[in-house]
């Protein structure tokens, strides 16, 4: 009589041949080509492996953070993110560069394989605070350009960077997220009998603010200030440059806030997103049937 070896044996798998059919593989999809990065969201040195450019919880941790409107998306994530937010040898700022620099000039681009990181990081959202980081330091330089332009001493140049970052971005970003999140998840997403996890995470829609504010820094923060002698002309011509200046950076941000929650599979008109961009080219036409200058206002209030 003889005995066949395990993995002959008819009707059975090696477990080896049962992983390799039960995980995907990580060569599958379509890739984009980025500096430093092993494949589209390339394996980062500082996650051993695993780590991948937006990127959710890390794998080899074995925990899943889900952030659906009952779930407790903030309250996982935070610490999480918090403890690796002053671990610089451990972020990825090669690729949250380039992630900003697509942001600007192709942002689709960005969100194009979305999916292939959600497979291996079993999360939507980014877990490198590389990108956060970057954003914030360029908030704090701006802060300080502001501040010397206008004549601000030190305590006023310190009070503009907490504001700047704080406010402008932290604060406002931590409202709008929420309320996107809410509609999300309240309004867009599909039920569904065959998936439990149909539900956007709270960090996921912060991260998306942090990709749609991008470009208004460039536009309001920079580029703005270094045309603000020009764009304060008591000139019709100015006003038009000043409130298409300040139109481009909504409809920028209302743009890629579409991007990011269209990536989402599950989600049905997420052009919703793209609603307030008609409120906002309303609200251009009629400034500049009136020549209301809306750089020189916001400047007024922003400075006095």
């Amino acid at each position: 009589m003889t005995i066949l070896p395990l993995s002959s044996t008819p009707g059975r798998n090696t477990p080896t041949q049962q992983s390799s059919s039960y995980f995907p593989s990580q060569d599958a999809g379509p890739t984009i080509g980025i500096p430093g990065q092993n494949g589209a969201f390339g394996r980062r040195k500082s996650d051993g492996g695993h780590g991948f450019g937006f990127g959710g919880s890390n794998s080899s941790s074995g925990r899943v953070h889900r952030g659906g409107i009952n779930g407790g998306g903030v309250s996982n994530f935070v610490p999480l993110f918090l403890r690796r937010l002053f671990r610089f040898p451990h972020m990825d700022f090669q690729f949250a560069l380039w992630q900003m620099v697509y942001l600007c000039i192709s942002p689709r681009i960005v969100y194009r394989n979305i999916h292939y990181h959600k497979q291996t990081k079993n999360q939507w959202a980014r877990d490198d605070p590389a990108f956060m980081v970057i954003l914030s330091g360029l908030l704090g330089c701006s802060a300080v350009a502001w501040g010397l332009v206008y004549g601000h001493g030190m305590i006023g140049i310190l009070r503009m960077i907490l504001y700047m970052v704080f406010v402008d971005f932290v604060v406002i970003g931590v409202i709008v997220a929420t309320v996107c999140w809410a509609i999300a998840n309240r309004f867009l997403a599909r039920a569904s009998v065959y998936s439990t996890d149909q539900s956007v995470e709270w960090q996921y829609a912060f991260d998306i603010h942090c990709n749609a504010f991008m470009p208004v820094i460039v536009l309001l923060y920079i580029i703005q200030m270094v045309f603000m002698k020009i764009l304060l002309k008591d000139v019709w011509v100015c006003t038009l440059l000043g409130n298409t200046l300040y139109m481009t950076a909504i409809v920028y941000y209302c743009y890629i806030t579409f991007l990011g929650y269209n990536a989402l599979p599950f989600l049905r008109h997420p052009e919703m997103f793209l609603y307030p961009i008609t409120i906002f080219a309303i609200v251009y036409v009629i400034a500049l049937i009136l020549g209301i200058n809306i750089s020189s206002k916001v400047l007024f209030l922003y400075f006095g």
